[in-house]
Parts: structure tokens; C-alpha cells; sequence
């Protein structure tokens, strides 16, 4: 057609074309009505044959082209309700089609711009994130059509793949260039205008995105939602260059925008080091069987409710148990505290996966009371606190936290691994296989 998304003359192509479809639409939905009877609620409703209340829809802007449409006559929709009602009470919408339009092989998608004439499309096949990168048939079309010849139509692609338009672009004559705009060169108040043209001969909301440059401020923003508000549009979506951190379409340009900025966040986590520990925190202490003897598991949160520190306690200090159990909990503690995108909650849920089902010489319990190691038993404890533990499983909860953690057990034993090595009158014996030191 030669037209410029955007422009004047767009918005009444599109105007014309719109009320067509809902023109015939409800001729349609009347001869339905016809064989089937009006929607149950049309009493009462602006579509009542016995009063009724609905108008013909009318263009924002009088109509100063002709694009060959066959004409329209609303006196005939307005007699037809009056003498059978009306099948639907709304007729019209526009989808969102974009992957629709993909898989048909359209070059647009519903009555949006292009996105971009070359871009990326980032897909998930079986779990595994695909980059495809995908070009414009038509525009390839009229470069070969302008006589330009290979090297400089294979030039201008790698130029509009780097930034999506071919504005910037010299070498693109400029009859094309004034076509062939994508979402990115349309200014907000065009994008907003398009839409009411189009809402105009829609009676229920449609799908438009009003793309914004990454600079973009409130009041631009602001200043779209109230022009269409006053142009009578139903809803508005606003879409800000770069401010997900994952999309299905992006050019060369943000993408490697984007990786750069990754790559400096996660320099910037590992330099910040861990969280300071704020001077008083609020927590839970479990209490859990293992095959060392009990172990209490205390977990303190921070303000936001997210777990902040782990303290683990199995034995008294000096031995082999404990070591290991301050060990585990620094550790997990170090983990909660770093500087990450991941949430502390979701660490702690991971080291609960790593941490379950290791195996040890002497598991406690049977069935779901199971414990299998010190390992398996902290991890089932860290699962009760994110409340993943079934109703059947022994860990305890502790009301109170003040109370001095003490126990009765045994170190381990260096010999047979058994944590049955006490002090006794200056030496350590071991129980079951009676090693013992001096």
C-alpha cells in the first residue's frame, strides 16, 4: 500500500479497514440472531430492539481518501437490531498475534508496527533457550526490487540487525526508508493515535503497545495514558526499551547491551561481599534426631522475612561434631548473605537440595522419620522452615529460644566412626569398639 504507520493517512487506512470488519460483523451477528434469538441480557441493554440505545461508530477524523473500500451503510445494522436484536453483544477485538503471525508467515502482527526489520527471537525449545535470528521477506524483497545489489543489501541487513530500523541507514533509498518504519521510530503520540483510530470500531479493548526509548520519563508516559483516555481508547500498554531483563524479541544492539550489564552485575556481587549482620534478628530453633545425636537448627530471618543466618549445635564444643556442624552452618549462612539477584529464601531451598539424601554408616528412624546422615538431617530441618517437611517427620520446633541447648553425645570415634568416643578421668574411650587415647 505505500503507507507509513503512524502517519495521517494511516490512521484512517486503518479506521477504514476497522469499520468494515465491525460493519459486517454485526450484519452477521443480526442474521444469528435471526436463527437463534438475541444474547440472553439484551433487555435493557443499549441493544434493546424495544428502545434502542446504541449509535453507529463514527471515525475520530472525517474520511479524505479513497482506498477502493465498498461502502457501508449503518442505517441498515441499526434496522436489523430493531426488528431481530443482536447474537453477540460484542462483536469485535483485536488479539494479540505475534507468534499467530509468526507461524502464518505475516510480516505484522495484529495492529502493531514491525518490531524491528531484523532482530533476534529468543525461543524455549524443551527448556533450552534458542536465539533465532530473523529478517524481513518484504524488505529484503524491495532492496532487490531498488537494484541494489548483494554486497550492499548483505551491508544494509547487518546495519538494521544491529539496531532494528533502517532509518540511520544511508545506503536504504529513501522511498523505503519512508515506508518501512519499526515500533521504534514512531513517536508515542502516533502509537496512541493509531490505537484510537482503530478502538473507534472496536467495542471491546485491543492489543497495542506503545513503545518508549530507555530514557522515557514519567510524564511521557503520563501524557500517552491521558491523550488516550481523551481519544477513547479502553486500555494502553506501555513498553520501555530495556526494562525486562528477558524478552522474546530484542535487537543485536540491546542484547549486547543487556549482556554487558550482566556481566557487570556479577562482578559487582562478588566485590560487594556479604550482607553486615544487623545487631538483633528474629528467629526459629528445630530439634531433629540424627544418627550423631540430636541436633538443634536455629535459622534467623531479617526484616524482610527472608532467612538471613544458619546456627547449627550437635555436641559440645572442642569436638569432631561440632566442627562439622559449624561448619555446615557457616557455610549456609555465608551462602543467605551474599549480594545476589537469587532471593535468600530460594539459596537456602538449594542448599536443602544439595544437603538431603546423603548417605551415612548408622541412618536413624524408618520411613518417613528416616534421617540418613547429619547432612540429611539439618537439610530436613531447613526444609521445615520453609515448610516443606510432611506432618509425618520428626523435626520439633522450639518455642523457645533462650533456652541452654545441652546434650548428652558421644564425638566421633576415629576408628569406627560411631559417635560414641566420651571423656572420661582424663582420656577419651570409645563405647562400642573400645578404642581409646590418653
Amino acid at each position: 500500500v505505500g503507507v507509513r504507520y503512524g502517519s495521517e493517512e494511516a490512521q484512517e487506512f486503518a479506521a477504514q479497514v476497522m469499520e468494515f470488519i465491525r460493519y459486517h460483523s454485526m450484519l452477521k451477528s443480526i442474521e444469528l440472531a435471526r436463527e437463534r434469538g438475541p444474547f440472553p441480557a439484551i433487555e435493557g441493554s443499549i441493544y434493546d430492539p424495544d428502545g434502542i440505545r446504541w449509535q453507529p461508530p463514527i471515525s475520530l477524523a472525517p474520511y479524505s481518501r479513497d482506498y477502493g473500500r465498498p461502502h457501508v451503510d449503518w442505517d441498515i445494522v441499526v434496522e436489523g437490531i430493531q426488528n431481530s436484536g443482536i447474537r453477540n453483544a460484542a462483536q469485535t477485538t483485536i488479539a494479540p498475534t505475534g507468534t499467530i503471525a509468526t507461524i502464518a508467515g505475516c510480516e505484522g502482527y495484529g495492529c502493531e508496527p514491525v518490531f524491528a526489520l531484523a532482530y533476534y527471537r529468543n525461543v524455549d525449545d524443551n527448556g533450552q533457550n534458542l536465539r533465532l535470528t530473523y529478517t524481513s521477506p518484504l524488505f529484503e524483497q524491495v532492496l532487490v526490487e531498488a537494484d541494489l545489489d548483494k554486497e550492499a543489501r548483505e551491508r544494509i541487513i547487518d546495519q538494521v540487525l544491529e539496531i532494528g530500523s533502517c532509518q540511520e541507514v544511508e545506503d536504504v533509498p529513501e522511498h523505503i526508508r519512508h515506508v518501512f518504519v519499526v515500533s521504534q521510530d514512531i513517536s508515542a503520540e502516533d502509537h496512541v493515535r493509531m490505537q484510537a483510530a482503530l478502538q473507534a470500531f472496536v467495542d471491546n479493548s485491543l492489543s497495542k503497545t506503545i513503545n518508549f526509548p530507555q530514557d522515557a520519563s514519567t510524564d511521557d508516559i503520563a501524557r500517552a495514558y491521558i491523550l488516550a483516555w481523551e481519544l477513547g481508547c479502553k486500555g494502553l500498554t506501555v513498553y520501555v526499551t530495556g526494562s525486562r531483563q528477558k524478552v522474546v524479541l530484542e535487537t543485536k544492539a540491546t542484547a549486547d547491551k543487556k549482556a554487558d550489564q550482566e556481566d557487570s552485575s556479577q562482578l559487582q556481587m562478588w566485590f560487594e561481599g556479604k550482607k553486615p549482620r544487623p545487631p538483633c534478628l528474629d528467629g526459629s530453633t528445630y530439634q531433629i534426631g540424627t544418627p550423631l545425636g540430636k541436633a538443634f537448627v536455629t535459622v534467623n530471618q531479617n526484616g524482610n522475612g527472608q532467612p538471613f543466618e544458619v546456627f547449627i549445635t550437635t555436641s559440645k564444643a572442642g569436638s569432631a561434631t561440632a566442627a562439622v556442624s559449624e561448619a555446615i552452618g557457616r557455610m549456609v549462612s555465608y551462602l543467605l548473605r551474599l549480594a545476589s539477584p537469587v532471593s535468600p529464601r530460594d539459596r537456602l531451598a538449594e542448599a536443602v537440595r544439595q544437603l538431603a539424601g546423603i548417605g551415612g554408616g548408622r541412618p536413624l528412624g524408618f520411613g518417613p522419620n528416616r534421617v540418613l546422615s547429619l547432612p540429611d538431617g539439618l537439610a530436613q530441618a531447613l526444609a521445615a522452615y520453609l515448610g516443606d517437611t510432611p506432618e509425618t517427620g520428626q523435626v520439633e520446633l522450639l518455642m523457645s529460644s533462650e533456652e541452654q541447648l545441652t546434650m548428652q553425645i558421644g564425638d566421633l570415634c576415629p576408628e569406627c566412626g560411631a559417635a560414641t568416643v566420651v571423656r572420661e578421668e582424663g582420656c577419651r574411650k570409645c563405647y562400642v569398639c573400645g578404642w581409646s587415647e590418653c
